[in-house]
């Protein structure tokens, strides 16, 4: 690899390299995307999409990133937006559960919908669209209904799992085989103005029944959302790198409408 450091070093300006020149070295070495940045990572050399990064993520961390994998369980509301975060943000690769596809009513707050894909696969236009954005993500997509008993094994080696699911019965399920599996289980979920969020906890103490949550009366605004999105994202990076403190054997409640941010002991 020392013709590949040479190249690197040769074309980087103030510790970055552009992507122009990471598909010159895709071309030349015969290297993915995703190889040629996590040997520019391992030499302190980093991707200019993430110049933004720094210095809240370390270039050691940004390869930490690249390593990790992520399941996002569920890509209308919530998990559209978190793959969008996770995405640009450097996180390597994704694996992508959802049996829906995009209709009308998905318009006003699922990330990536929008008129031309009515009717196609969620899963399929939202992983088209994240490797836009990142082409040295690898994904792996689920055109299927999440079941926990068939399908855990699928993201068990996942570093994290991300619960935008809107079932409560099987996110309590999920939630409680993450427990015993001992894997960082991000949870999320709203309706109308309010959220709820916890991280590495099983939900019983959240959804005494599994009956269908608020958002069937009150709805689910945009607004919400994006944000219940980015702090799950926020969560899962956070488990991730160990970075601060995390919402483990916490519930935070959020009241937008009134601007109510309570932390729980779960």
């Amino acid at each position: 690899m020392q013709t590949l450091k040479k190249f690197l070093e040769q074309k980087q300006e103030a510790g970055f390299f552009s992507h122009l020149t990471c598909k010159a070295a895709m071309q030349r070495f015969s290297l993915t995307c995703k190889e040629v940045e996590l040997y520019a990572l391992e030499l302190g050399i980093t991707p200019l999409r993430y110049k933004r990064n720094q210095s809240t993520i370390s270039c050691a961390a940004q390869k930490q990133l690249l390593l990790s994998h992520v399941a996002i369980i569920g890509c209308g509301g919530l998990g559209g937006h978190v793959g969008e975060n996770l995405a640009r943000i450097g996180v390597g690769s994704l694996c992508l559960f959802d049996f829906d596809i995009f209709e009308e009513h998905n318009l006003n707050r699922q990330n990536f919908s929008n008129f031309a894909v009515i009717g196609e696969q969620k899963v399929t236009v939202v992983s088209e669209q994240l490797q836009k954005i990142n082409p040295a993500l690898h994904i792996k997509t689920y055109a299927k209904a999440f079941d926990v008993q068939k399908d855990f094994a699928l993201i068990e080696s996942c570093d994290a799992i991300i619960d935008a699911l809107d079932d409560p019965k099987i996110k309590l399920a999920l939630s409680l085989t993450c427990k015993q599996k001992n894997k960082i289980f991000i949870h999320g979920a709203i309706g109308g103005f309010n959220a709820q969020h916890a991280t590495c906890n099983s939900l019983e103490n959240l959804y005494k029944t599994t009956s269908k949550g608020i958002e069937t009366s009150v709805g689910n605004p945009s607004f919400t959302v994006t944000y219940a999105a980015a702090l799950q994202s926020a969560e899962c990076i956070k488990s991730i790198l160990g970075l601060g403190e995390n919402l483990q054997n916490k519930i935070l409640l959020t009241n937008l409408l009134e601007n109510e941010f309570i932390i729980l002991d779960n």
